[in-house]
């Protein structure tokens, strides 16, 4: 079994190749070539620890598991809130691959999903784009959107000045012309695509905020009782999710909303993989406003853990471990 940390996971996985893994993931779940139980959470103090299966059948066939915990708190103490094991396992025979970090994987993978759901969704015409949070998913959303869409302004706003200064540092840096954003609304009006990244439990933007015809990525999450978008601008997008039986399981933006009485009961969602695949139609008009409810899923994980693996035995990275 090969053991690879997370420097070795970054040397193996540019985000162009991610783009690319994780869209033949789709592809297979659109396909119903894949296992995917619901996520098992278990709390603990500040936090909890998520366990994620999956296996993929197929061309690209893959068997393996995510452990990873989420601990808000880890933030004031300069600690990643994230963190992660990636389990991989021969999908013939079940023996155990490698064991690699996830944790830089479920930053990467959560960014890549933006920026094919963004690709996907997102108008044609879209130059601008807004970035509310300025954690690691805010950097990791612009290095991805930027794979997928012409920024012509890059906005940043964060609940300190000094902390959306930095990402928008880290744009220009990048090449991006980048602006710090005075509020939430000077941020979003007139911007084509909006990523909030944020650990918020009550929306940090209001209906008003969005623009006909933006597209929304919503990542953040913590908890099925806390939500960054409000069950009024819920009602007017047409909601686009990663898996249907986790977002009515764990989105608080869709089941916060249903129990206001904003969606329906019977929501209507359309899976990502399904408009990937030419399955399910994504925008239908320039005015409409989607809005791509990220959960995150275990084949995320899996098409990316398989590339590393694959990358690393390939030219001989990672520490060999016998069982």
């Amino acid at each position: 079994m090969i053991f690879l940390s997370e420097s070795e996971v970054a040397s193996l996985l540019p985000i162009g190749d991610v783009l690319t893994a994780l869209e033949a993931a789709f592809h297979a779940q659109a396909e119903g070539k894949i296992s995917m139980p619901l996520r098992t959470i278990a709390t603990s103090g500040g936090g909890f620890l998520g366990a994620m299966p999956a296996a993929i059948s197929g061309e690209g066939a893959a068997l393996g598991a995510k452990l990873v915990t989420f601990f808000p708190g880890n933030a004031a103490a300069g600690v990643h809130t994230h963190q992660a094991l990636i389990a991989l396992f021969d999908p013939g025979s079940g023996q155990p691959q490698a064991l690699m970090d996830g944790r830089l994987i479920t930053e990467i993978r959560t960014a890549a999903t933006s920026a094919l759901a963004t690709r996907a969704l997102a108008r044609a015409d879209a130059r601008v784009l807004a970035i509310l949070g300025t954690g690691v998913q805010a950097r990791a959303h612009v290095a991805a959107l930027a794979e997928v869409m012409k920024v012509d302004e890059l906005r940043t706003w964060g609940r300190t000045a000094k902390a959306a200064a930095d990402v928008a540092d880290f744009a220009r840096n990048r090449g991006l012309h980048a602006r710090v954003a005075a509020t939430v609304a000077d941020a979003c009006h007139g911007a084509g695509v909006v990523c909030t990244v944020t650990s918020a439990r009550e929306p940090i933007v209001t209906a008003t905020d969005i623009d006909p015809g933006t597209h929304v990525n919503a990542v953040g999450f913590a908890g099925i009782t806390a939500r960054e978008l409000p069950g009024d601008l819920m009602a007017r997008a047409r909601i686009f999710v990663d898996s249907v039986e986790g977002a009515l399981s764990e989105s608080g933006n869709i089941m916060l909303a249903a129990r206001e009485a904003m969606l329906p009961a019977k929501v209507a969602l359309t899976r990502l993989c399904d408009v990937l695949a030419g399955r399910a139609a994504g925008r239908h008009d320039r005015d409409d406003i989607t809005i791509f409810d990220s959960l995150g899923i275990a084949i995320e994980d899996l098409a990316c853990a398989r590339l590393v693996f694959e990358r690393a035995r390939a030219g001989k990275i990672g520490t060999l471990v016998r069982l």
